[in-house]
């Protein structure tokens, strides 16, 4: 496998990252729009960021404040949430008017009750 991405072919896996598969619930804060908040559930998760479908857009380079909840029974004295700053990386129209959005985690720490 090449070692640049520049030199991959066409159609070949581009991820760097092993993603899994879960539906944790997650919220988006807008920091350019006024403080909104999104909120949907991943679609898959990586050491480097995650996906998510949500009704509107987000614009790629757009940084977002993330709440990533764990829906996992754990000790009390343990975090149940991942809080993160993350970046828009790409976005994809969807049927039914729903778009797909992969964002890039920047930076995180453990939190306790979210957003």
């Amino acid at each position: 496998m090449p070692d640049n991405l520049a030199e991959r072919h066409p159609g070949e896996e581009r991820r760097l990252h092993q993603r899994v598969r879960v539906r944790w619930p997650v919220s988006l804060l807008q920091k350019q729009d006024k403080a909104r908040v999104l909120s949907t559930v991943t679609e898959n998760l990586s050491s480097q960021g995650f996906s998510c479908v949500l009704d509107e857009p987000l614009a790629a380079g757009e940084l977002v404040e993330c709440v990533l909840k764990f829906p996992l029974r754990i000790e009390t004295n343990t975090p149940r949430s991942l809080r993160c700053e993350a970046e828009v990386v790409w976005v994809n129209a969807l049927d039914g008017g729903r778009f797909g959005v992969g964002c890039r985690i920047d930076d995180y720490t453990f939190a306790g009750a979210g957003l």
